[in-house]
C-alpha cells in the first residue's frame, strides 16, 4: 500500500511539471510573475533619450513589447494589438508596472518578470481605444480573405474558365470580398472599443531611449 501511494505521487509530480514546462515555455502562463517580487521595494522606472526623460512610476498601466522563447524554442518579438494590419508576432496586453530591480535587470510588471535584455519597446496608455483601427484592419483583412477564398473557390471547385470569364470573376470576387469586409469591420469596431490605445511607443535600445539606473 505505501508503494502504490509513492508511485501516485510520483506519477501526480510527473504530470504536473511536464504541465508547468509546456505551457510555460509556449507563453500561456509565466511562472516567474510578479507574485515573487511582491516584498521587493517599488522604483520608478526612468527613461532617457538626450535630453528627453519619462518616469513611469509604479501602478501604471502600459504595453510591453519583449522578445519570448516560442514553443520550438525561437525567440518571437511581442506586438501591440491593431497597431498594424499584419500582426508580427504574439499579441501582447496592458500590465501594471511593479517595479524594475536592477540588480537582478529585470522588470517587474503585475504578470510578469522580464528580462531587461528581452526588453524592446514600452508604451504609455492614451486612455482612448483601438476602435477605428481594429474596424481599419478588420475591412482590410476582411475583403482580402473574401476576394481569395471567392477567387479559389470559383477556379478550383467551380472550374470556372479564367481566360474567358476573368472580369466576371474579378467582378464577383469583389463584391463577396466586400461583404466579408463590411462584416469584419463591425467586428473590429466592436472588438477595438475593448482595446486600449498608446500615446507614443518608446524603444529601447542604443540610439533610442535607454533605462537610467538610480
Amino acid at each position: 500500500m505505501p508503494m502504490q501511494r509513492t508511485r501516485t505521487h510520483l506519477l501526480a509530480w510527473f504530470i504536473f511539471s511536464i504541465s508547468s514546462f509546456i505551457l510555460n515555455e509556449s507563453n500561456l502562463v509565466h511562472l516567474n510573475n510578479s507574485f515573487l517580487y511582491s516584498q521587493e521595494l517599488q522604483s520608478t522606472l526612468i527613461l532617457k533619450k538626450g535630453n528627453n526623460w519619462i518616469e513611469i512610476k509604479p501602478g501604471e498601466k502600459v504595453y510591453i513589447r519583449s522578445y519570448r522563447k516560442t514553443f520550438w524554442g525561437k525567440r518571437k518579438l511581442t506586438d501591440i494589438p491593431e497597431r498594424s494590419i499584419i500582426r508580427s508576432g504574439p499579441i501582447t496586453s496592458p500590465t501594471t508596472i511593479i517595479t524594475i530591480d536592477h540588480q537582478q535587470k529585470v522588470l517587474i510588471t503585475e504578470t510578469d518578470a522580464i528580462a531587461l535584455s528581452d526588453l524592446y519597446s514600452i508604451s504609455l496608455l492614451s486612455g482612448g481605444k483601438m476602435t477605428y483601427k481594429a474596424a481599419r484592419n478588420g475591412v482590410v483583412n476582411g475583403f482580402c480573405s473574401g476576394f481569395a477564398a471567392s477567387f479559389l473557390f470559383f477556379i478550383l471547385l467551380l472550374d470556372v474558365d479564367i481566360g474567358n470569364e476573368f472580369p466576371e470573376l474579378i467582378l464577383l470576387s469583389s463584391i463577396l470580398g466586400g461583404v466579408s469586409a463590411a462584416f469584419s469591420g463591425v467586428l473590429g469596431l466592436v472588438y477595438g472599443s475593448f482595446i486600449p490605445d498608446i500615446l507614443e511607443e518608446f524603444i529601447i535600445g542604443p540610439g533610442e531611449w535607454i533605462i537610467v539606473e538610480e
